[in-house]
């Protein structure tokens, strides 16, 4: 246990403080350069919507439709919200129709939506598929060249 000791106090002795410095020969770019080349959504009037939809599908039938809407993105916050919109869709399932399924959907408070389907039926088909919608619009001139700096990355992005 001494020696422990010894060659902890001789390292707190012996280490120096070191200090990093990168040297890269070039000056660093002002923040008026920066903000030239930065890209993003900076410019006036642009608006982005955003909406995302949960369907839920019994056997190839859409039972429910849920749907969160922000109409623009860069609206300024009211006390920490941004203004959006819920909508709730549900088909009634007649009782002549064949499927055996119940479904209820409703907001489980701040989390999101819950979807509970009670199905007594074998060999049926149920599908959650969530879908995100994003609109652009007031690009202005940057508008004009979006599709077509885009259409090929998009192109292979759907392709996947």
């Amino acid at each position: 246990m001494p020696a422990i000791a010894l060659l902890v106090a001789s390292f707190a002795t012996v280490s120096l403080s070191a200090r990093a410095e990168l040297v890269l020969g070039v000056m660093p770019l002002s923040d008026a350069q920066l903000s030239e080349y930065r890209g993003g959504f900076l410019m006036d009037n642009l608006e982005i919507s955003i909406g995302l939809e949960q369907v839920v599908g019994i056997n190839g039938d859409t039972l429910v439709v849920n749907r969160l809407t922000i109409p623009n993105l860069n609206q300024a916050v009211n006390g920490g919200l941004v203004d959006h919109q819920t909508e709730t869709v549900l088909e009634v399932i007649s009782a002549n129709r064949s499927g055996g399924a119940r479904v209820a959907s409703q907001m489980a408070g701040p989390n999101g939506w819950m979807t509970v389907i009670q199905n007594n039926l074998d060999s049926t088909v149920i599908q959650n598929m969530h879908q995100l919608n994003i609109e652009l619009n007031n690009l202005g001139a940057a508008g004009n060249q979006f599709p077509a700096r885009f259409s090929d990355q998009l192109i292979q992005l759907l392709g996947r």
